[in-house]
């Protein structure tokens, strides 16, 4: 009776969801075996595929309905030009192109060129969708284009855009708990204006750890910073750390695994060994964190994983009706190297 009524209307996706109460995006994966960023058990594959089947849905026409990423544009400014995101858009691109799709990589010297380059993209209608790499601290740096886009990173509080980005207050956290656990008490902490969403956030994840373990973490503990120069950390560096001519910290947590090098070189000048007198800690888990004299103790993120589940929030973008922006954040895990240590080893060292 139902294939009957489907001769006279085409059976779609958004029938077999109104039967079986899911969402459009539900039956587009489980008919396609497209991932689309969203869980399907079994059984409601197997649902979905019984249901198509009775109302006679047309199988025949669902690779051509099938959203697909032919064109991706992905966009990243010079300054998010890093090793572990060269690789893990390398990996993307790569496997976008075994499935015939092509990755057109734009890199920018800042959010306003960026913007500049989207929109004459979306005048010409080029690509299906972009993914935008990296953090916007302000609305403005989001471009107000109808071509789907997902952001690897943080974006403003309120604003409905659709990201992807590591937890960085967890990571924060995981820093704090395992400098604590060394014995660590005074912690400095550098706050990066350039890129202060993900910034406050990791400052804030030791900040609150701090607090819930009984103790104060004072404003002036923490540094600002307005870019990486290296110049401008070896100016303000010596005035954070001394106190009355005594080093008033025994670990600094830095914004990046960048700042942080930065920083054991500048403590080398300042004839501060690290991890002897200081730990040093980063966040990013670069490629060449680990061969640092000594060795970084950092967090990684997972650049890889959150660069394809951007495409994947592309795709369901594209296979469904709009819907609200979506967030979705992922673990950071802890790499514990060289860097750091105990403090009462650094008093050991100084008594001798």
């Amino acid at each position: 009776m139902r294939s009957v009524e489907s001769e006279q209307r085409k059976v779609t996706i958004r029938d077999i969801a109104k039967i079986l109460g899911v969402s459009p995006a539900t039956v587009s994966t489980a008919l396609t075996g497209r991932r689309n960023g969203v869980f399907v058990s079994e059984e409601t594959r197997r649902r979905v595929w019984e249901v198509a089947r009775e109302l006679g849905y047309p199988f025949e026409r669902l690779r051509a309905r099938t959203p697909q990423l032919r064109y991706v544009a992905l966009f990243c400014t010079s300054y998010h030009w890093s090793l572990v995101f060269i690789n893990a858009i390398m990996e993307f691109a790569n496997d976008l192109s075994r499935q015939g799709g092509r990755v057109l990589l734009q890199v920018s010297s800042d959010r306003k060129e960026e913007v500049e380059q989207i929109r004459e993209l979306h005048r010409r209608r080029e690509v299906d969708g972009f993914i935008l790499i990296g953090t916007r601290n302000e609305p403005e740096e989001l471009p107000e284009v109808d071509i789907p886009y997902v952001v690897v990173g943080e974006v403003p509080e309120g604003v409905p855009a659709w990201n992807v980005c590591a937890d960085n207050e967890g990571g924060g956290r995981l820093i704090a708990e395992h400098l604590w656990n060394l014995g660590h008490r005074r912690v400095g902490a550098f706050l990066m204006e350039s890129n202060r969403l993900p910034s406050l956030k990791r400052v804030k994840g030791l900040r609150d750890f701090w607090e819930e373990m009984g103790e104060s973490f004072p404003d002036d503990w923490v540094l600002h910073l307005a870019t990486e120069d290296e110049n401008e950390l070896t100016e303000k560096l010596p005035k954070f750390i001394y106190d009355g001519g005594q080093n008033r910290f025994t670990a600094l947590f830095c914004y990046n695994d960048r700042v942080a090098g930065t920083t054991i070189k500048c403590l080398r000048r300042l004839g501060i060994k690290v991890p002897e007198e200081i730990s040093v800690v980063g966040f990013d888990n670069e490629p060449y964190s680990e061969l640092f004299s000594p060795p970084l103790t950092t967090v990684e993120q997972p650049f890889t994983q959150l660069v394809n589940l951007a495409a994947q929030l592309l795709l369901e973008r594209l296979a469904s009706s709009p819907e609200p922006a979506k967030r979705v954040t992922l673990p950071c895990h802890l790499i514990v190297r060289a860097s750091t240590t105990s403090p009462t080893y650094r008093s050991a060292v100084s008594a001798r």
